[in-house]
């Protein structure tokens, strides 16, 4: 382990200007955390541990080895602006104290960061979707693999907030909990058939945002009444039906996409089944995918409300925009950051670990450069000024 070592003149007189570019937007927020270890005066500072976690992340790091190891590569560096009393932390260190961090502590951190980038930037459409983290299993104990859900920002590809599930709950209770992380007034929320729930549209509604729910088979009657008005008003052409349309056509990954898009005020369905039941509601929505693949075609019909006015444009980008929290966030974490082979499981440490992965993908994506993010974990590793860049506050919109 690399402690002892002095810092140079050299390195002495870069320290403050370091700190300048690091504290601003890190260093600070990471020192309101508080450190949970109390019995006793700990042998590493927890603004260490935390700052090279997310460094090492940042650099290319998928677990508390690899982290440590990039402590013990950079400790002359690293020792420029942190404090480094006793070294560099083994890796049992970051993993015990990444383990005891208050989840809530750690996310309100989360959040204060957050909200410096939120501020300067316009978000208007906000994607709510949950993940399981696989690997955070323990086959030994009760623990069950973390299921969490997160707030996405199509448009800026950031992180808004991240809630856990409860172990004996679902989706349905976590969402509300996380819309009160935001402010999301005068956004428009996209949520799957899970989180399709009246009183999450109220919360919604009453937090002056607009919503896009999807409907499936088990919510009842109104999924049936708006599958069959859709369905007859395909059979009779749409006669004395008025309704907005949007269409689009994608190509990529060896599949072509048709979409279509109907948009129908509910004014114009006076027996909708319990329509008046859902505060807001203003119409329904209907989406037909055709994908044309190597080896096949598939049709698909699929059911939405909405408490916005027949936009068919507006709910047709909406809508597709939702599906970037998969290939934006969820399989970035995946293959990127190798989320599901992770096996943290002390504490903690999955909740918090996700949530700095989270930070870090927030870092990266807001890099203007158009390198793909593993690109940008790789120049992380081999340039501590490209690293620095990564941890100044976002400037650009444009983004990968």
């Amino acid at each position: 382990m690399a402690k002892g070592f002095a810092p140079s003149e050299q390195e002495q007189s870069s320290r403050s200007s370091s700190s300048r570019t690091l504290q601003p937007t890190l260093l600070e927020e990471i020192k309101a955390l508080d450190d949970p270890r109390t019995k006793r005066k700990p042998d590493h500072l927890l603004v260490d541990i935390v700052a090279i976690g997310i460094l090492a992340t940042l650099a290319g790091a998928d677990n508390m080895v690899a982290v440590a190891t990039y402590g013990q590569e950079e400790y002359e560096w690293l020792s420029t602006f942190l404090d480094l009393p006793n070294g560099i932390p083994s890796h049992d260190t970051f993993s015990r104290v990444f383990g005891l961090i208050e989840p809530d502590q750690f996310n309100q951190f989360f959040l204060r960061w957050i909200k410096h980038v939120s501020e300067q930037l316009d978000i208007q459409l906000i994607h709510l979707d949950g993940k399981t983290l696989r690997g955070s299993y323990d086959r030994e104990s009760p623990l069950k693999a973390l299921h969490s859900v997160s707030a996405w920002s199509s448009e800026h590809h950031l992180v808004l907030a991240q809630q856990r599930v409860d172990e004996k709950s679902n989706e349905i209770t976590a969402i509300p909990e996380l819309l009160k992380l935001m402010d999301i007034k005068q956004s428009i929320i996209t949520i799957d058939a899970m989180g399709t729930q009246r009183e999450i549209a109220r919360q919604i509604i009453k937090e002056g945002a607009d919503y896009i729910l999807a409907l499936k088979a088990n919510h009842g009657n109104l999924y049936k009444s708006v599958k069959t008005f859709f369905k007859k008003a395909v059979e009779t052409d749409w006669d004395g039906i008025e309704y907005r349309y949007d269409d689009g056509t994608s190509a990529g990954h060896y599949r072509i996409e048709y979409r279509q898009v109907w948009v129908v005020p509910i004014a114009q369905i006076p027996n909708l089944a319990n329509a008046k039941k859902w505060p807001g509601f203003k119409s329904i929505v209907m989406v037909r995918r055709k994908r044309t693949l190597w080896n096949g075609e598939t049709d698909k019909p699929a059911y939405y409300i909405s408490s916005l006015e027949a936009d068919a444009a507006l709910i047709a980008h909406s809508i597709r925009s939702h599906w970037s929290i998969e290939n934006g966030l969820h399989w970035v974490l995946d293959v990127t950051f190798n989320e599901d082979h992770s096996r943290i499981r002390m504490g903690h440490g999955p909740e918090n670990v996700a949530l700095l992965r989270r930070l870090c993908i927030n870092l990266i994506k807001q890099h203007p450069s158009k390198d793909s993010i593993a690109t940008k974990r790789f120049r992380a590793a081999l340039s501590r000024e490209f690293l620095l860049e990564l941890l100044s506050l976002p400037q650009s919109k444009d983004s990968d």
